[in-house]
């Protein structure tokens, strides 16, 4: 009897360790299953585009829509074009601390994009600044998280619309929500910065990036803006590929107004013809800025 009792004590032991590894083994499978297997194969569309000559002489209107792609990428990919000597990550994001641009109390800071993770928030508080936090998709009503993080319930747009109609995706929990969205100069006017500098502008809102900072380049609303960090998306289903032409002109458009690329990393990509994803973190520097 105590043989048979100690038999199935060890067996006992056994399974709080391998059922735990047989666990996690089924997880590990899952995700490569859902990440890897399911995605569809093909030619990488880019790889394709080197080989051929990156298509440098072709004219606009001769080139795929992948192409457009392929090029914003090749521009990501290169050296920092701005060499920031004293580079940190502050919370989930790299920021320069170099001068001109350095952050220094009290700095002010807009953050797009928080689904819930203030860490960047958080630690740009922790060093002096003033840090204004917004994400209408988490529902939250605007309050201080801290004396100086404040969470505003309104979204980054190009217009200024109270009934602001999100498109369906992981961040937007109710099909009849509505937003509140606001431009950038309208919100600057609410807070009572009109006459400030934003010394980091941070966002990461889902594709949105891109006409927003179309308007923002039009508006020239960057130019009292030291840095930028962005989270810059190009999803299978999102934008439309025929916005690609517009999208890789607006962040050429940037470089002719002075933003130089300072911090680049790839999030994701695929760049197969029915499977075509680009992530990318950004920090670029306002080199104009001293001049402004």
């Amino acid at each position: 009897m105590f043989a048979a009792l100690k038999l199935f004590g060890n067996y006992s032991a056994s399974a709080r360790v391998l059922f735990p590894l047989c666990f996690l083994l089924l997880c590990i499978c899952f995700v490569y299953i859902k990440t890897v297997v399911i995605l569809p194969s093909g030619p990488d569309l880019c790889k394709v585009w080197e080989e051929n000559g990156s298509g440098h002489d072709g004219r606009d209107e001769d080139k795929h829509w992948w192409e457009w792609v392929c090029q914003l990428e090749r521009e990501w990919d290169k050296k920092s074009e701005y060499t920031c000597v004293d580079k940190r990550y502050v919370g989930n994001y790299q920021a320069c601390f170099d001068e001109p641009y350095k952050p220094s109390p009290p700095c002010l800071v807009y953050s797009f994009g928080v689904d819930y993770d203030f860490r960047f928030d958080d630690r740009m508080a922790e060093l002096g600044c003033h840090v204004y936090s917004f994400d209408p998709s988490m529902d939250v009503d605007s309050y201080n998280r801290s004396q100086r993080v404040h969470f505003i319930n309104i979204g980054l747009g190009t217009s200024n619309n109270d009934n602001f109609k999100p498109k369906m995706d992981g961040y937007t929990r109710e099909s009849n929500k509505k937003w509140k969205i606001r431009t950038l100069p309208a919100i600057k006017k609410l807070l009572g910065h009109e006459n400030q500098v934003l010394d980091i502008l941070k966002m990461d809102i889902e594709t949105y990036e891109w006409k927003i900072v179309m308007e923002l380049l039009e508006a020239k609303s960057l130019l009292y803006v030291k840095q930028f960090l962005v989270e810059w998306h190009i999803f299978p289903n999102e934008p439309m590929r025929t916005d690609f032409p517009a999208m890789f002109k607006t962040y050429m458009k940037m470089k002719m107004k002075g933003w130089r690329q300072f911090y680049s990393r790839v999030e994701a990509r695929h760049h197969s013809n029915d499977y075509f994803l680009s992530q990318m973190d950004n920090g670029l520097v306002n080199t104009l800025f001293a001049r402004n």
